[in-house]
């Protein structure tokens, strides 16, 4: 009985321990919703994410949806890593080192599990 116990013991920690490794996307996931939309040299830039799996970007007049969209959005959010607390000038500074380095305006809703929206908007004014 002993034994029992104690190998139940084991496994139950083994288990605990190995869980998979999540993938940056996954924060995301666990979002209801995410919308971000910049200007940069005049071109107007959104990415777009609703829970479960709606993913779309969109450039100029041009829109993408499915897989290629997932990646962009996916990529985004991984520059952004956005969390409820982050200030807007932090979020203005990642997307500009990333690649909008001539950024005009960015305006980010982000909607949590629990359904509570956070907003973020910056405009240059020079």
């Amino acid at each position: 009985m002993k034994i029992w116990f104690v190998m139940s013991f084991v496994f139950l920690v083994m288990f605990s321990l190995f869980q998979p490794v999540e993938a940056a996307g996954t924060e995301l996931m666990n979002s209801f919703s995410f919308r971000m939309t910049l200007v940069e040299n005049g071109t107007e830039y959104q990415w777009e994410y609703d829970s479960p799996n709606a993913y779309e970007f969109e450039y100029g007049e041009r829109v993408i949806k499915g897989e290629e969209a997932k990646k962009k959005v996916e990529e985004m959010f991984r520059i952004l890593k956005l969390t409820e607390e982050e200030k807007v000038e932090t979020l203005v500074k990642r997307v500009k080192d990333a690649n909008h380095p001539s950024l005009e305006r960015l305006d980010i809703r982000y909607m949590n599990a629990d359904g509570k929206l956070y907003t973020w908007v910056w405009q240059n004014n020079q």
